[in-house]
């Protein structure tokens, strides 16, 4: 059975994970966000108020306040709220909630999903929302891990797990519920009332990041480099932009 996703089960998860110093392979996730930003900000003009969904350890955040963005949060565990507090104070309007709970008061220029509809309950209920919350002019940033990546691939050729859509023990360790290849994201995408308009993959990964954090910075650096040159459905993670259908 899959478990429900509440306040305090992602005050878990960000104790073991998120706030948890001994995590040690944490600058991939730091990487991938900066490349995501790179990616959102060619789309986002500077001042633009941006809902950004979950607030992890703050990576996106960093970057939009940077880049002068208007930026509301909203974030289901209570001690990732306070961490944001805390670091940011009033530069950001932080919203205590679930998505299920969040009822906006004003409508945003762009809503950022990066990686949360592997660990939400009902994706489905959650781009409805999203959908609810968008302007006719609303981009909608969504990225997820992809069940097709090099990696995954080779963990089933090698019988380390037995299906691509297989969830590892560091899925578990982060909430991960599901994880997407492109034609299931697009599937949802698409009923919420969705179109894509952009999509973009991030990180040629061929080894776990347990093992991949030992390699070269060089080596590290050219996988996710080489990413613009191959297939999407290949990376560790796939990027879409939405608007709402006529």
């Amino acid at each position: 059975m899959k478990p429900h996703v509440n306040k305090e089960s992602l005050n878990q998860i960000a104790t073991q994970y998120h706030l948890n110093e001994q995590i040690s392979d944490k600058q991939f996730d730091q990487r991938f966000h900066e490349l995501c930003f790179q990616w959102v900000r060619s789309m986002i003009e500077p001042g633009s108020r941006v809902l950004e969904l979950g607030y992890g350890e703050g990576n996106v955040t960093r970057q939009l306040l940077e880049a002068n963005m208007c930026v509301d949060i909203v974030e289901g565990a209570e001690l990732l709220v306070k961490s944001a507090l805390e670091l940011y104070g009033d530069a950001v309007q932080v919203h205590h909630a679930l998505f299920a709970e969040f009822q906006p008061a004003h409508e945003y220029d762009a809503i950022l999903a990066t990686n949360i509809l592997e660990h939400v309950d009902d994706p489905a209920e959650t781009l409805f929302a999203i959908r609810r919350w968008c302007a006719p002019q609303t981009r909608v940033i969504v990225t997820v891990p992809n069940a097709e990546s090099i990696h995954r691939r080779l963990a089933v050729l090698m019988g380390i797990q037995p299906r691509l859509d297989t969830l590892s023990p560091r899925d578990h360790l982060v909430g991960h519920q599901r994880v997407y290849d492109m034609d299931s994201l697009t599937r949802d995408v698409d009923a919420a009332g969705f179109e894509v308009v952009d999509q973009k993959g991030f990180l040629l990964k061929v080894l776990p990041n347990s093992m991949l954090k030992d390699m070269s910075p060089a080596l590290v650096d050219a996988l996710y480099a080489i990413a613009d040159q191959l297939d999407i459905r290949y990376l560790a993670d796939m990027g879409v932009v939405l608007r709402k259908k006529a």
